[in-house]
């Protein structure tokens, strides 16, 4: 148990290193897509190809990620974790986070 919640916490702090890039790309697609979409009145199977829309940025963001830090791994390798333990757990949180918020928005609006 104490490895997965190791491993929990190196994702949550990973996480918190490249969430404005992804929330920055969630906040997009929310608000030029889903947005406009709702108003019109025509957002009732718009959420997968949204979901599918937010997953393919992920390696836009990975990219990103490595070129502006290049050395953020070194933290993570000794804490056993690797790059795809650690983008998995980030792509699952942010799809998650992202599902969450577009939910709500059709419920409020």
């Amino acid at each position: 148990m104490p490895i997965l919640a190791t491993q929990l916490r190196a994702v949550a702090l990973f996480y918190r290193g490249v969430a404005p890039f992804m929330l920055g790309v969630s906040a997009l697609i929310l608000l030029a897509v889903l947005l406009p979409a709702i108003r019109e009145g025509w957002s009732g199977g718009l959420l997968p190809g949204l979901l599918l829309t937010k997953l393919a940025t992920a390696p836009v963001v990975w990219y990103l990620s490595e070129q502006l830090r290049p050395g953020q791994y070194w933290f993570y390798y000794n804490l056993n974790v690797s790059r795809r333990r650690l983008w998995t757990g980030v792509v699952a949180l942010d799809g998650g986070l992202f599902l969450g918020a577009a939910l709500l928005m059709r419920t409020v609006l």
